[in-house]
C-alpha cells in the first residue's frame, strides 16, 4: 500500500511551503483545507510538480467533528495509508478577551486544540503499526510565555506544546514520532507584516520565511527531536522566558503587544 502525508492547512503561507517541500521529495499527499477554491488553486500552483505523486485534497474544517469523522472514513474508504501528519491548521485571535464573541474564542480552542489532538488520535488509530508514524506539529514561540492581549492564542499553543511532548514520551517504543515545532513571526499575510512591523527589531529579527520554517520543522522530525524552535534569536527569547516568572512574563508581553497594537490602531 502507498504512503500518504496529510497536511492540514495546507493553503497557507506555511502550509503550501510543506506541499511544496514534500512534493519535490516524491511523497504522496493528502491536502486539506476549509476552502474547496483555495486547494483546487493550490493544485494548480503545484500542477507540474503534482505529476510525480498521487495527491488528494478533502475540505476539512477542524473545528467541526463531523468534518474531521468524514475525512477519517475518506483515508479509509480510498485505502489510504498514512504514515506522516503535519498538523499546520490554526487560527490566530489577537487582542483582548472581550472584543471575541463565544464563537470566536470556541472555534480557536477548537482548531488549535480539540480539533487538532482528535484528528491526531484518530489517524493514531488507524496507522499500521509495522511502520514508522511521523506527527509534526506546528505551535509558536508564543506557547512559551503567557502573553495579554493575545491570551487565547498564547494558551492553546502551550496546550500543542505541551500535549504533543507528552506523547511523544507515551509513544515512544511504539514506533511512533511526535515533533513540535515553534516558529516566531512568518510575513503570510498584510496582517502579519504588518504586526512584525510593529514590533520593530524584534519583530524583524524573529521573522523567518515559511520555507524555512518548514525545513527546520521537517528536519527536526526526521532527527526524532521533541520540540524545535525556529530562529536563533527566538531560541533566546524562549531561554529567557524559563528563570522568570510567569507573573513576570505577562508583564513584559503585555507592554510589548498592547505597543504594538498601538501603532497599528488595533
Amino acid at each position: 500500500m502507498e504512503k500518504y502525508t496529510v497536511i492540514t492547512g495546507a493553503c497557507g503561507g506555511l502550509g503550501r511551503a510543506f506541499v511544496e517541500i514534500l512534493a519535490n521529495n516524491k511523497e504522496n499527499l493528502i491536502l486539506t483545507g476549509t476552502s474547496a477554491e483555495k486547494l483546487k488553486k493550490l493544485e494548480e500552483e503545484f500542477s507540474e510538480i503534482f505529476k510525480e505523486i498521487k495527491v488528494f485534497t478533502f475540505v476539512l474544517d477542524l473545528a467541526k467533528k463531523e468534518d474531521r469523522e468524514n475525512f477519517i472514513k475518506f483515508i479509509q474508504e480510498n485505502h489510504l495509508e498514512v504514515n506522516k501528519l503535519i498538523n499546520n491548521a490554526g487560527v490566530i485571535i489577537e487582542g483582548d478577551l472581550e472584543r471575541f464573541s463565544d464563537e470566536e474564542i470556541s472555534n480557536a480552542v477548537e482548531v488549535n486544540c480539540v480539533g487538532t489532538l482528535d484528528l491526531t488520535k484518530k489517524l493514531l488509530r488507524i496507522r499500521n503499526k509495522e511502520n514508522l508514524f511521523e506527527v509534526l506539529t506546528v505551535a509558536s514561540v508564543a506557547s512559551s510565555y503567557p502573553i495579554p492581549h493575545m491570551a487565547v492564542y498564547a494558551a492553546t499553543k502551550a496546550f500543542l506544546v505541551s500535549m504533543m511532548t507528552s506523547l511523544a514520551v507515551e509513544y515512544k517504543k511504539q514506533n511512533v514520532v511526535f515533533t513540535t515545532l515553534c516558529p516566531g513571526g512568518m510575513a503570510t499575510t498584510q496582517a502579519m507584516k504588518d504586526s512584525i512591523k510593529s514590533m520593530g527589531l524584534g519583530g524583524k529579527l524573529s521573522t523567518l520565511s515559511t520555507k524555512r520554517v518548514a525545513k527546520i520543522g521537517l528536519k527536526a522530525l526526521k532527527h526524532k527531536k521533541k520540540v524545535v524552535i525556529a530562529g536563533g534569536f527566538n531560541k533566546i527569547l524562549v531561554a529567557f522566558s524559563k528563570p522568570t516568572s510567569k507573573s513576570f512574563q505577562a508583564k513584559c508581553t503585555g507592554k510589548i503587544w498592547k505597543k504594538s497594537q498601538m501603532k497599528r490602531n488595533f
